[in-house]
């Protein structure tokens, strides 16, 4: 039985997608500290995307930070089911919108991007994009990551081929081996001294 999730099958989008994390992080940043995007809401958005493309490391890490920014167990598992329930329709848009960028391969289709940028203006549009932009990368990237272990394992992704998985995981390994884990742990710690 193969690997059968989505991967970085091209070095040229993981190094394009990599250079546009890097070169909007002032800008996520900004965001974040513009607060038009709540917390709850941003992680929101990475649990949808995630439930798309299957991270296990990004599925993870977005449940925990969620849980420690309110989001309930009930709708967590709604969005990773891809049911969107009863949202606010202001969130609504932008999670069936991020399951749809995802389901593309990244590349929406026009009108739904039209109708994206007019639903929330441009600037909101944007932030809300970048996280969706983000997230995705991450979910691809640790995909590919998890893709080179499983074919140590006799399990090779369809798609992909040895070299990239190797780049890649030599270049991300310590962000989901030893980052990632940590990150979750303080969440998951945050999450039960609220409770």
């Amino acid at each position: 039985m193969n690997f059968k999730k989505r991967v970085y099958n091209n070095r040229s989008d993981f190094f394009n997608d990599l250079f546009f994390f890097f070169k909007n992080t002032p800008n996520f940043i900004k965001s974040i500290y513009k607060k038009k995007i709540n917390a709850a809401f941003r992680e929101k958005l990475m649990v949808a995307v995630s439930a798309v493309l299957d991270c296990k490391y990004c599925s993870w890490l977005h449940t925990e930070i969620a849980l420690s920014k309110g989001v309930g167990k009930e709708e967590i598992k709604k969005i990773l089911g891809k049911e969107i329930g009863k949202l606010s329709e202001d969130e609504a848009v932008a999670l069936v919108f991020a399951q749809h960028y995802s389901e593309m391969g990244g590349r929406p289709e026009k009108e739904a991007e039209k109708r994206f940028y007019e639903y929330y203006g441009k600037e909101k549009a944007r932030d809300i994009l970048n996280y969706i932009r983000a997230i995705y990368f991450g979910n691809l990237a640790g995909n590919t990551v998890d893709a080179l272990l499983n074919r140590i394992k006799g399990k090779s992704a369809e798609e992909s081929n040895i070299w990239n998985e190797l780049i890649i995981f030599l270049i991300l390994s310590p962000y989901f081996f030893v980052i990632l884990p940590i990150v979750a742990s303080i969440h998951h710690f945050l999450y039960w001294i609220k409770k």
